[in-house]
């Protein structure tokens, strides 16, 4: 009788140790693919920060200014593609059209933008009434 009660139990502990191996052995691949879509989808912000600077520049170049930036079409699209992946993003014009700054704020950092070329950290001075990054 007690023989059996200890292979019940060496039984039950070596499948215990199996699951606990399976499951160690499933979760590290998961975790890894997490953190590799997360880097994904920060480079992805960055890449869309970029083409929302020089899409500005051409913006101006044609217009003349910058009076209607926020509200136009190609820019609403790159920032509803920074919003699908978990970003937020806003852009200020300046009151005489002549500047603007926008803040891309994402899990791994902001970043900010504005017309004198500046792409880099945000340093929290880009709003409203401020339409420059540094």
């Amino acid at each position: 009788m007690r023989y059996d009660k200890a292979l019940n139990s060496k039984t039950l502990s070596n499948a215990f140790a199996v699951l606990i191996v399976f499951l160690v052995s499933f979760s590290i691949p998961v975790f890894v693919c997490l953190f590799i879509m997360e880097d994904a989808k920060n480079a992805r912000i960055k890449m869309d920060v970029g083409s929302l600077k020089n899409w500005a520049q051409v913006y101006q170049m044609e217009d003349g200014n910058y009076k209607g930036l926020e509200t136009n079409g190609k820019l609403k699209m790159f920032f509803e593609d920074i919003k699908s992946m978990d970003g937020e993003a806003k852009v200020f014009v300046g009151k005489d059209y002549k500047s603007y700054c926008a803040r891309v704020i994402f899990k791994k950092g902001s970043l900010c933008i504005d017309n004198s070329g500046y792409l880099g950290k945000d340093k929290g001075i880009c709003s409203s009434s401020i339409t420059k990054c540094d």
